[in-house]
């Protein structure tokens, strides 16, 4: 029954994988280009107020009161604080282009494989609070991992995560744990998972708060989601997912910087290092806590 499990998973994410790449790419172009007009439109509003003449000294007839003021022209792709001249205006742009956007049949192959591992793993050795793993008890971490797969794509392909993706892998999970937590008579979990879910949102809300350029949203979005999905296994789990996502991200930042020669200021793609912290802590979750925690108990 359980080698049944495993080869189920497999073929299950490799045709999910297979099917939710082409349509993360797609989600992904939607959102650059509703953000790129998004962009425009402000830009053009900030031109449109610049050349607005001052009403006082139109007034008095200052001289120059009546004329537009000279503005330096913005790039509409950019955002707040882009403008040439300021501090950030010589940050460098984005890490993109990792993977190759739109069709790519190797980029989707290899997301088809990845997932089907994903799947298969989790299967062989999810550990569930110590239950015995069945369809019902593995369906949301699969989900979970799916969703994972995507969107690091989109991120390594378009520097962003797609809402859509993260918001239709919640609407799935949470029910499918409240399932689970039913099957196994078991509700503590379910208040572990909200917990995880409030503190890792409201932890990564905070960076990107006073951070904006070191941060998408959508890595704070993903980072909620993480913990509602990690935090049913347990609390340390949760820290181990994220323990690990950090220590890759950075290494993964290291590495990118020196290859570009972009410097420090390179914005990183962060969403899959996350999404491999968490793929960790799913899959040798109980391994990796009992060896860091209670190795000397």
């Amino acid at each position: 029954m359980h080698a049944l499990l495993v080869a189920t998973g497999a073929l299950a994410g490799a045709a999910a994988g297979a099917l939710l790449d082409p349509l993360g790419q797609r989600l992904a172009d939607v959102s650059r280009a509703t953000e790129d007009r998004r962009r425009a439109e402000r830009a053009e509003r900030r031109a449109a107020a610049a050349d607005v003449p001052d009403a006082a000294d139109a007034e008095d007839g200052a001289p120059g009161g009546t004329g537009p003021r000279q503005v330096p022209e913005l790039d509409p792709t950019t955002g707040p604080g882009d403008a040439p001249g300021g501090d950030e205006g010589t940050a460098p742009p984005p890490v993109r282009h990792l993977l190759p956007e739109g069709r790519s049949v190797p980029r989707t192959v290899g997301a088809a494989v990845a997932t089907a591992l994903l799947f298969a793993l989790a299967a062989a050795r999810l550990d569930v609070h110590g239950h015995p793993v069945s369809l019902l008890v593995v369906l949301p971490f699969w989900v979970f991992l799916a969703m994972a797969v995507t969107v690091s794509v989109t991120d390594l392909t378009h520097r962003l995560v797609p809402r859509q993706v993260l918001y239709g892998a919640l609407v799935l999970i949470a029910p499918l744990l409240v399932l689970v937590s039913l099957h196994l008579h078991a509700w503590r979990p379910l208040l572990d998972a909200a917990v995880a879910g409030a503190v890792a949102f409201g932890v990564f809300f905070v960076i990107w708060f006073f951070v904006p350029r070191g941060l998408g949203f959508g890595d704070v979005r993903l980072a909620g989601v993480i913990g509602v999905t990690v935090g049913y296994l347990g609390l340390l789990e949760t820290y181990v997912a994220f323990l690990v996502g950090f220590v890759l991200g950075l290494l993964f930042g290291v590495v990118l910087m020196v290859g570009s020669g972009a410097g420090r200021k390179t914005r990183i793609p962060f969403a899959p290092a996350l999404c491999i912290g968490a793929a960790v802590a799913i899959i040798w979750g109980p391994t990796l806590t009992h060896h860091l925690f209670h190795a000397s108990t």
